[in-house]
């Protein structure tokens, strides 16, 4: 990056430039964290192929939601990669960039003369970072994959809804954003590992290899037991008093599962023989009693309002929640003190409130959210500035269709 870049850009990732050529949302994610850590991120879409999620309503003013929530705080640039004018300025980008992010099926990036030994050979410091669906040169790396797919092989869908009920697709779009988040973990990584030997490498992340690492025990539990888990609701696994539960008006989420928390539950439920029970005594106990310990807690439960409820298990220090919708979590206290929802100057949209970074770091200046970009707004500043080209040059790719700017009214 250049010295006036990195003076203008804040966070510990402000000396890095990311080139992004991803789309949607498992590739735009990750550099949406990388800009929230700092990092200039130079987003490509095609004049005439822009990122699908800029069609999708509804719309803020201009700009669709979708996009908005994955591309905030990154310059866009429109570049035709099927030109080769358009190929040969997206190499000259990735050359002035420390990191290049791609999301394409397996092979495309090489037949653009982008791939990882195209760019090594130019720079061997380069870090290239590739997410697909199933990873590089697998047997199914050419094999179309989206969020519900990786979730279904994964074996994600499978534990997830009621017990005895059929497979059913998690909420958030895990497929995609455990990927994300392994793609950043494997970006920083390999920063780290440059500072150390001066070269780069290919960091290569497949959707379904991330979503499977987070199976976490339920993994070890079939590893070690030979049987698979299904799906137990709002319940867990292995360890009973912990799931969501009615309460006289409602439900309310309790966390009882282990010794400590159990013991407290009993006497802040006006129990406390239930504690010294040698029945239900330690965990392994209740674990051999699940249902029997369910029952019990399930029956508890319905004894006492939620506002009953909360304030006495606050009283004893048991973990436990209301069920929030998408709408009163973002609108609670806590979320407010964090400030992770905040406002910015969206053009064409004016003031919007979007989600800001999870992560916060004493001792850096915090980067300030910035918006999305319009398709090709930042092509001629990217192009001059990064580039050092005239705007005679940039007129004449513009000519030839190799790069496009913004319009006036582009959303």
């Amino acid at each position: 990056m250049t010295t006036a870049g990195r003076e203008s850009r804040r966070g510990p990732l402000a000396d890095v430039r990311v080139l992004d050529l991803t789309r949607v949302l498992a590739g735009p994610f990750a550099t949406l964290a990388l800009a929230d850590l700092g990092a200039e991120v130079i987003k490509v879409e095609g004049p005439d192929a822009p990122d699908y999620t800029r069609s999708i309503p509804p719309f803020v003013g201009q700009v669709s939601h979708y996009f908005l929530s994955a591309n905030r705080g990154k310059k866009g640039v429109s570049l035709d990669l099927k030109t080769e004018a358009g190929r040969a300025v997206a190499l000259r980008l990735a050359m002035t960039s420390d990191v290049v992010v791609e999301n394409f099926r397996p092979g495309v990036l090489a037949r653009l003369g982008l791939d990882f030994e195209a760019l090594s050979r130019r720079r061997p410091d380069i870090i290239l970072c590739s997410l697909s669906g199933f990873g590089q040169g697998t047997t199914l790396a050419h094999k179309a994959s989206v969020d519900t797919v990786v979730q279904a092989l994964s074996g994600a869908m499978s534990v997830n809804g009621e017990r005895g009920g059929p497979p059913t697709k998690l909420g958030l779009p895990m497929g995609d954003l455990a990927g994300s988040m392994w793609a950043v973990v494997g970006v920083l990584a390999a920063l780290h590992g440059r500072e150390r030997t001066g070269r780069g490498c290919h960091v290569d992340v497949s959707l379904l290899d991330g979503l499977v690492s987070q199976l976490s025990y339920l993994a070890q539990l079939y590893l070690v037991s030979g049987q698979s888990p299904g799906p137990v609701g709002s319940n867990h696994h292995t360890v009973p008093a912990y799931g969501r539960y009615a309460v006289r008006d409602g439900h309310l989420v309790l966390a009882a599962q282990m010794d400590g928390f159990w013991h407290a539950f009993c006497e802040a439920a006006g129990r406390p023989e239930l504690a010294v029970d040698p029945r239900f005594r330690s965990v392994a106990d209740r674990r051999e009693r699940y249902a029997e310990v369910e029952s019990l807690v399930t029956e508890i439960m319905l004894t006492r309002s939620q506002a009953e409820w909360e304030r006495v298990l606050d009283e004893f220090d048991v973990p436990h929640a209301p069920v929030l919708s998408v709408g009163e979590a973002l609108e609670q206290p806590h979320v407010r003190e964090r400030d992770l929802v905040r406002e910015l100057e969206q053009p064409g949209s004016g003031t919007v409130r979007v989600v800001g970074p999870a992560v916060r770091f004493n001792g850096f200046p915090e980067p300030g959210l910035e918006p999305a970009p319009a398709l090709g707004q930042h092509t001629r500043e990217v192009l001059k500035d990064v580039l050092g080209m005239a705007d005679a040059e940039v007129d004449r790719l513009l000519s030839q269709g190799a790069v496009g700017e913004l319009n006036p009214g582009s959303p």
